[in-house]
């Protein structure tokens, strides 16, 4: 555990501490000591995990006739997470902030360290081979002293197989992939890609997902299943606050890349919406996106021992990067072809096929040329997901050969069912209109085109099932769209 520095307190990575330091030790004696509580302190593990999302019927700690938060504290301070929104980046950063704090307290309670802060789970980390896999300490029943261990609670999908006592949980390089960090705006435009998310209004429902919110959020979140593979039990899970702690540093990782990467400058992210929670003394408090840009300060008081750029486009920063996109919103969109009917999601392999307008599509890789900032993009847009399996991933393919096995040539990304079950419930809070994911596919078309293989007026799409899922496969696409900008 490393010592905070003037009040700021260091974010470790997980796979960089030593077996039970002392980081994984206390956490692990605060999650008993918040699990003690009941549901009804602002401070307990439930009420914490129910801020995300909450559904009595699948509350897998419920106790019949215990005392409940009244409706109006529910509906104020629970199933708040903001989801397929530029709100989700900001409102994760302070959900987990103001946690971190409650642990720390209830770790100081206890005797324990001032100087705790939460690890993150750094699975994108090439140069750790065991980055994938979930650590033993968040898997083995019992603390060093042999009491019970609050770590290993959680219900969970895996591992299909032990490493050194490490768990595999079949996370790879689909789930981990960077490729958020390459997308140079933050807010999305109607049908286009963006590392934040579309702008709308407080959003705890479904919508277009930014990228980073898709793989590698998303992916994380199926792959090690079970209780973070739903809305409404995910914060109970230890890693979940780990796995978001990892999230919130690669959107400082994203900024660092490139002096053009810019947060929105727009009233309506910055302070337009509050978002209720409570401190660590468990009195409600406020806070808006603006609030939490700054780690550092006295609210937050934390920062990351590594916010280094991992990609093989590193230097960005210093070279003054591709793209020139500060101050820009993004560029207007067209409609090139969208498919006329949903398109059901096998358990192995499905094909999709769509018209589009030949005279529409520009050249691709515009941008890439030095046409302007967003010129030129493509864009695949998978609309509308609905189903109820929330434990499967597809992999999508664009115009890939038939009878030959897949290439990643034309890979074009992950779709991830987090979140799918709820997102369909038109009688919750999601709407039922399910998930939608955007897929930047400018590269891979001009690939294509530069090989001679793109036909201009068709688009086939290829749906590979990546995880298979537990339930009987329901999942369908309700469209299928190609946008240029």
């Amino acid at each position: 555990m490393k010592p905070a520095a003037g009040g700021i307190h260091i974010r470790e990575d997980v796979w960089e501490l030593t077996e039970w330091d002392p980081t994984l030790l206390w956490y692990a004696r605060a999650v008993k000591g918040m699990s003690a509580r009941p549901i009804t302190d602002p401070t307990s593990w439930r009420y914490q995990a129910a801020i995300h999302d909450y559904i009595r019927t699948r509350d897998p700690l419920a106790v019949n006739g215990e005392t409940m938060p009244t409706s109006a504290d529910q509906t104020k301070y629970w199933r708040q997470c903001q989801h397929g929104s530029w709100f989700f980046l900001p409102w994760h950063r302070g959900y987990l902030a103001y946690f971190e704090q409650i642990v720390r307290a209830e770790i100081v309670r206890q005797g324990g360290p001032a100087d705790w802060a939460l690890p993150y789970w750094n699975y994108s980390d090439d140069e750790e081979p065991n980055a994938r896999l979930v650590r033993k300490e968040f898997l083995t029943p019992t603390l060093p002293d042999a009491s019970p261990n609050a770590l290993a609670d959680a219900s969970r999908e895996g591992p299909i197989s032990m490493v050194g006592g490490a768990g595999d949980f079949g996370i790879d390089d689909f789930d981990v992939a960077l490729d958020c960090l390459e997308q140079p705006t933050f807010e999305a435009g109607v049908g286009s890609a963006s590392f934040g998310g579309p702008a709308t209004g407080f959003h705890h429902n479904s919508g277009p997902a930014g990228d980073l919110e898709a793989v590698p959020h998303g992916s994380v979140h199926v792959g090690v299943g079970g209780w973070l593979g739903a809305f409404n039990t995910a914060g109970l899970d230890p890693l979940f606050w780990l796995h978001h702690a990892n999230i919130d540093r690669l959107w400082q990782v994203w900024l660092n890349r490139n002096p053009a990467f810019e947060n929105p400058s727009d009233a309506a992210w910055l302070t337009a919406v509050a978002f209720a929670i409570h401190d660590a003394s468990g009195q409600p408090i406020t806070f808006t996106s603006q609030d939490v840009l700054d780690t550092r300060a006295p609210s937050l008081a934390y920062a990351y021992e590594d916010t280094s750029d991992p990609l093989a486009t590193a230097g960005l920063a210093a070279a003054g990067g591709p793209v020139t996109m500060a101050g820009q919103k993004p560029p207007p969109t067209v409609l090139a072809g969208a498919s006329h009917s949903s398109v059901a999601l096998a358990s192995d392999v499905t094909t999709a096929h769509v018209t589009v307008d030949p005279t529409v599509l520009p050249t691709a890789g515009a941008a890439l040329a030095g046409a302007g900032p967003g010129a030129g993009r493509v864009y695949l847009n998978l609309e509308n997901i609905t189903g109820t399996d929330n434990t499967s991933s597809y992999r999508v393919y664009v115009n890939a050969p038939e009878g030959v096995s897949l290439p990643k040539e034309n890979y074009a990304g992950l779709l991830p069912m987090f979140g799918v079950e709820e997102a369909s419930d038109s009688a919750a809070l999601h709407g039922g209109s399910g998930l939608t994911y955007v897929l930047d596919i400018t590269r891979l078309v001009e690939r294509m085109k530069n090989a001679r293989t793109w036909r201009d007026g068709e688009l086939k799409v290829t749906f590979v099932q990546k995880r298979k899922g537990n339930k009987v496969p329901d999942l369908k696409v309700g469209r299928i769209s190609l946008y240029y900008s």
